[in-house]
C-alpha cells in the first residue's frame, strides 16, 4: 500500500491541463492589453502634446500683449484683437493652437483673459485628435511714462512753496510729445514763493476730471503684480514679516509704518509698502489700514534711490534726497525738508484721504521734480509687459 500511493506516474497531465487552464486567460488578458495599451500611450501623448500647445498659446498671447508696435502685437487698449479663437496656428507637424485675447470680466482696463486651446495633431476630418484647453489672467505692468500728463500728477490738492522747481518737458520720443504738465491736478494747485512750474503743455493744469488720472493709476492687478515681484526681491513691506520684509524696528508684525534712514537703507528696485491688512482701498480695505512710509537723511546708500517706490499710504520725505524712477503714493506725497532734493522720472499722489499734497523747501534747501522717461521707467529695474495673475492659471474643460 505504501509503495501505491508514492506512486507519481499520471500526475504531469492533470498538472499541465491545470497550468495551461491558469495560462490561457493571462494570455488572453496580455494579448488583450497588446492591443489597448499602445492606443491609451498614443492619445496620453496627443493629451500631453495638446496641453503643451494650449501653453505655447498662451504664451504667444503673452509676447503680443507685451509688443503692441510689432507685427502681430496686439494694440493697448485692446480694440478689435486677431487674437479671436477662431485663426488656428500651426506649430511643426505636431499639431497647432488656437488663442483667445478678450478683456477682463472684472473691467480692469490693465488686465487681460486669455484663452488658448491646443490640438494634436491638427483638427481635420480623419484621425484621432486630443484638444486641452487654458484659460488665465494677464495683467500690464505698464510704463506710466507713456501715459503720464504730467511730472507731478496729484488726484486732488498741491500746495507747492519754497525754492521748488516741477518740470514737465518731455525730451524722450519713447514717452510721446513734449505735450506734458509740470503739474497736473483734480483740485487747484497753489504756488507760493519762489516755486517755478514748467512742461511744454504749461506749468500747470487745475480742476481736471478725476478718470484723466487711469493713465497713471495703477490696477488692483498691477499693484498685486508689483507685490509679487517685490516679495521676490526681498523689497516688500507688508503683512507677513518677517517673511514679507524687514521692518526697521525688526518687530515680526507690520503696523504700516516704516522710515528709510542710514540704519535701514532704501534698496534699489521695486519697494512696495503694504497696508496693515495687505488690501487696498480699490479691493476693500479700510481707509485706517493705509500705511505710512518716512524717507530720513542717507535713506539710499549712495544718496540715490533707482526704480519704483510703491507706498499704499503716505510717503513722508523729510530730508534731500534723489530719486530716479517712479514715486507712487495712494494717499498724499510730502516733501518738506531744508536739504537739496530732486525727483527724475515721475510722481503720482492719488490722496484717498483728502489731505493735500504738499512741496515745501524750507530756506537753504530745493526740490527739483523732473519728468524723465527712462527714469520712469525703472530704467531696467522693473519688467514691463504683462504678466500671469497669480493663481487665475487653470486647466478647464471646454
Amino acid at each position: 500500500m505504501a509503495m501505491h500511493f508514492a506512486d507519481e506516474r499520471g500526475v504531469a497531465l492533470p498538472m499541465a491541463v491545470m497550468s495551461l487552464a491558469l495560462l490561457v486567460p493571462l494570455m488572453l488578458a496580455f494579448a488583450s492589453l497588446s492591443v489597448s495599451e499602445p492606443i491609451i500611450a498614443a492619445n496620453q501623448l496627443r493629451a500631453t502634446q495638446a496641453r503643451t500647445l494650449a501653453d505655447s498659446g498662451l504664451q504667444y498671447a503673452l509676447w503680443a500683449l507685451s509688443r503692441p508696435t510689432s507685427p502681430g502685437g496686439l494694440p493697448f487698449p485692446l480694440s478689435a484683437p486677431p487674437l479671436d479663437g477662431r485663426t488656428f496656428i500651426t506649430v511643426g507637424v505636431t499639431g497647432g493652437f488656437t488663442v483667445q485675447v478678450a478683456a477682463h470680466e472684472g473691467g480692469d482696463p490693465q488686465a487681460r483673459t486669455i484663452t488658448a486651446v491646443g490640438w494634436a495633431p491638427a483638427p481635420g476630418p480623419f484621425g484621432m485628435r486630443a484638444h486641452r484647453q487654458i484659460v488665465a489672467d494677464a495683467v500690464a505692468v505698464p510704463h506710466p511714462g507713456a501715459r503720464a500728463p504730467c511730472a507731478l500728477c496729484v488726484r486732488g490738492a498741491l500746495d507747492v512753496r519754497g525754492n521748488v522747481a516741477i518740470d514737465g518737458t518731455n525730451r524722450d520720443p519713447a514717452c510721446g510729445n513734449d505735450t506734458k504738465f509740470g503739474a497736473f491736478t483734480t483740485d487747484a494747485t497753489t504756488v507760493g514763493g519762489p516755486a517755478v512750474l514748467s512742461g511744454g503743455a504749461g506749468g500747470s493744469a487745475e480742476q481736471q476730471p478725476a478718470d484723466a488720472f487711469d493713465a497713471v493709476k495703477l490696477s488692483p492687478a498691477a499693484l498685486d503684480a508689483l507685490r509679487a515681484i517685490a516679495l521676490r526681491s526681498g523689497t516688500y513691506y507688508g503683512p507677513g514679516l518677517p517673511n514679507g520684509g524687514l521692518a526697521s524696528d525688526g518687530g515680526t508684525t507690520w503696523q504700516g509704518r516704516i522710515v528709510f534712514d542710514a540704519a535701514n537703507p532704501l534698496p534699489d528696485g521695486v519697494v512696495f509698502i503694504d497696508t496693515t491688512d495687505g488690501g487696498s482701498l480699490d479691493t476693500g480695505g479700510a481707509i485706517t489700514s493705509l500705511a505710512g512710509a518716512r524717507l530720513d537723511a542717507v535713506a539710499a546708500t549712495d544718496g540715490i534711490f533707482r526704480g519704483w517706490i510703491i507706498v499704499n499710504g503716505s510717503l513722508e520725505i523729510t530730508a534731500g534726497l534723489h530719486l530716479r524712477g517712479l514715486v507712487y503714493a495712494v494717499d498724499t506725497l510730502s516733501y518738506r525738508a531744508t536739504g537739496e532734493g530732486s525727483i527724475e522720472g515721475l510722481a503720482v499722489a492719488l490722496n484717498v484721504g483728502d489731505t493735500p499734497t504738499r512741496i515745501e523747501a524750507a530756506a537753504g534747501g530745493g526740490m527739483r521734480i523732473t519728468f524723465d522717461c527712462r527714469h520712469a521707467g525703472g530704467e531696467g529695474l522693473v519688467p514691463h509687459g504683462f504678466a500671469l495673475i497669480p493663481g487665475t492659471y487653470r486647466e478647464e474643460r471646454d
